[in-house]
């Protein structure tokens, strides 16, 4: 299926600087453990050890932390993820977050796996690692399957609905997933090794370890980690593999970090849903054949450089380099010669590149931070059929360049903070076609401005009011100026063009709410109106290499109440939980295929209620269990409001059971525990629904062994 897939000498001074940081916090676990008592600079009686911890994750806050309040936020730590990462991929890790819903084609725990926030798909959200955008520039989508176990290396990730902070690469249209690395100069020495192992023949194994930071000021993080499954779906497996790392020198003024990972994933395909009554046969069923397989890598490096230069002022430089290729393959039916099927290789390989410069200054009760970006992207695509994959049909290219500036500022008085912040970009994209196409290349570019701004009124210690108002604006993809094809020439060039058909998407979005934070207790309320203006919104249908293919509405919105709290029961353990419940509409949506107008339909895969609860039980002693609850209301299939053309309403139960002892650990899960029969997704023909089942009741055992500090 279709895939989106400088620094000199003065680098030695800095890496100089970043080795007293590192040595620094060295100190500081040290002191945890009862050495010593971490230093101290001369000039300041702040710990060295937490200026570096600052530091290191300066570039983040200058880029990615909004001024204007963002309630609408959940930060999943480190510990929470260890408690639930199993190898799935992110999109599943994340599916009881408040308003999110996912599916995985496969129905098990990995391959291609999609979230939406809101009931807007992902390449609506921005993101990032530690600052650097991931979503591929093209397409806007970023393949989680391409760089599989990926949540096991993150040290914490934000997941925002709604308009999110100005930042760069693809626009927080819908919300953003920030994730960050395991931090450095914080992370003590220490080493684990996991193996999982459950249902549809899934198993994995990976190994992790950290430095600490040395006595002279160096520290790294490493993790490698092998998967496969055969799928809950038929012939719908994968086996891959990732690998993540960091390394950094830190100082009290300066620090250097460079990241990377790496990633394979060979997977059998599913990306067409599955007909009810084909799965009223096998509930196993996938329309695709076993000769059908994909194999993708990709890789990402950045360095990222803060400076303090003052007390207030600091400054940050970040490079990164993004690289991806692969081919997948489709079927076109028994070939003409009656031996096997017609097999189309298409084949997907980019490189991007990126710079970005910060600088933020802060006093007592003002803060101010402004930056400016540049990125550069080609994208190869190409066509040849098996087995002769040496003679292509076509090969063209896209070419992405986006350059963008930000700036933002933040006022606190007394119980008040104002924030405001602005971001201007400008994007252009360029098709080159294949030799012989018979079309000229083609240009379209777009400049846009994103304003957000907001106040919080902090009332009480543990009560909190806010309300912001954002406006955001993304160009289409290249999916959507082509109409899901991936190449253009003399036969289709005129229904493809002209690229600007496809209109850019605008959202208003408007947030209020109150937080409110007990010795025991904790509720979020918030409120949101999301009026769009062109949204490019799914009409439940997918192109000939499972795209979903998207068109511009004039006029539609998202309005609704989220609510997300926790209560301690003193013995009895952690109840948690979050429900979303939202009105959607689109206001006119014009079938031009059958000549039909529908008004006020509800879109596609975007559920009224969502609802999350989580009761973590301590049992005796190591031991302690946990019960999940998930209910996902019905979805419609297609813009018409048709009622029958729906993804039934579905509740799913899991459990777990789990051993701790030191920094080991047993975790057994039962996911499904109530054998639902429910379905994450699909589409529709007009008459008849598709689906995209989830796994019937199923089982994960992992076994965690580690040694040192914190895992």
């Amino acid at each position: 299926m279709t895939h989106t897939r400088v620094i000199s000498n003065s680098c030695i001074g800095v890496l100089r600087v970043l080795v007293l940081a590192v040595s620094a916090a060295s100190a500081t676990a040290n002191a945890q453990r009862g050495v010593t008592p971490a230093p101290r600079d001369t000039a300041t009686s702040t710990p060295i050890s937490t200026r570096r911890d600052s530091l290191e994750s300066v570039i983040v806050r200058a880029t990615r932390t909004p001024t204007a309040p963002m309630a609408a936020k959940q930060t999943i730590t480190r510990e929470q993820l260890q408690h639930s990462a199993a190898g799935q991929d992110a999109p599943l890790v994340l599916a009881s977050t408040p308003s999110a819903t996912v599916y995985s084609e496969a129905g098990g725990y990995s391959g291609y796996s999609y979230i939406r926030l809101r009931g807007i798909d992902q390449t609506r959200l921005n993101i990032t690692i530690d600052g650097v955008p991931l979503n591929d520039p093209e397409d806007q989508v970023l393949y989680f399957s391409n760089v599989p176990d990926f949540m096991g290396s993150i040290g914490s990730v934000d997941v925002v609905r709604g308009v999110g902070a100005s930042t760069f690469g693809t626009a927080s249209y819908a919300g953003s997933l920030n994730f960050q690395s395991v931090p450095l100069a914080t992370t003590p020495r220490a080493g684990q090794v996991e193996f999982t192992g459950g249902s549809f023949g899934t198993w994995r194994t990976s190994v992790q370890g950290a430095t600490g930071v040395s006595t002279n000021g160096f520290a790294a993080h490493g993790r490698f980690s092998r998967q496969g499954t055969s799928g809950y779906r038929d012939h719908s497996g994968n086996d891959s593999w990732s690998s993540f790392g960091s390394a950094g020198w830190f100082s009290d003024r300066d620090a250097l970090k460079m990241t990377a990972f790496a990633g394979s994933s060979g997977t059998r395909l599913a990306y067409y849903a599955a007909s009810e009554d084909e799965l009223k046969v096998n509930r196993r069923a996938n329309p695709l054949t076993d000769q059908e397989g994909d194999r993708f890598h990709q890789e990402m490096v950045s360095l990222q450089y803060a400076r303090a230069l003052t007390s207030q002022l600091n400054a940050t430089v970040m490079t990164y380099r993004n690289s991806a290729a692969g081919t997948y393959d489709v079927s076109y039916g028994p070939s003409a010669s009656g031996k096997g099927l017609d097999i189309a290789n298409y084949g997907l390989a980019h490189v991007w590149y990126g710079a970005t410069a910060a600088i933020t200054w802060s006093a007592s009760d003002i803060s101010v931070a402004a930056g400016a970006t540049a990125t550069d992207y080609h994208r190869d695509h190409w066509l040849a059929m098996r087995p002769t994959l040496t003679n292509r049909d076509y090969t063209n290219i896209g070419v992405k360049r986006d350059a963008a500036g930000f700036v933002k500022l933040s006022w606190d008085r007394g119980p008040l903070r104002v924030g405001a912040d602005l971001n201007l970009r400008h994007a252009d994209f360029r098709y080159h076609p294949s030799s012989g196409a018979g079309i000229p290349a083609l240009v379209v570019s777009w400049n846009f401005a994103n304003p957000r701004a907001g106040v919080t009124w902090t009332a009480s210690p543990s009560v909190s009011l806010y309300a912001t108002a954002a406006r955001t604006l993304r160009e289409p993809s290249r999916g959507d100026m082509l109409s899901g094809a991936d190449d253009i020439n003399s036969g289709n060039v005129a229904g493809l063009l002209p690229l600007t058909r496809v209109h850019p998407e605008e959202v208003n979005d408007y947030e209020a709410g109150l937080v409110w934070r007990g010795t025991s207790a904790s509720l979020t309320t918030n409120l949101f109106d999301m009026e769009f203006h062109n949204e490019i919104a799914p009409i439940g249908a997918l192109s000939g290499t499972g795209s979903p293919l998207r068109k511009n509405v004039p006029g539609s919105h998202r309005r609704g109440i989220e609510l997300d709290g926790s209560y301690r029961l003193g013995g009895l353990g952690m109840l948690t939980g979050n429900i979303a419940f939202m009105d959607a509409k689109i206001d006119t949506y014009a079938d031009v295929a059958n000549a039909v107008t529908y008004h006020n339909v509800a879109p596609v895969a975007t559920s009224p209620v969502l609802a999350n609860i989580r009761w973590e039980v301590p049992v005796s002693g190591a031991w302690s269990a946990a019960i999940i609850g998930r209910y996902v209301d019905k979805a419609h299939l297609a813009n018409d409001g048709n009622n029958a053309l729906v993804t039934p309403a579905y509740t799913l139960v899991d459990l777990a059971l789990r051993y701790t002892r030191g920094m080991s650990e047993l975790r057994v899960e039962l996911n499904n525990a109530l054998d639902a029969n429910a379905y994450g997704g699909g589409y529709a023909d007009g008459t008849k629904r598709y689906f995209y089942p989830i796994a019937t009741r199923n089982v994960l055992v992992t076994v965690k062994l580690a040694t040192g500090g914190a895992r």
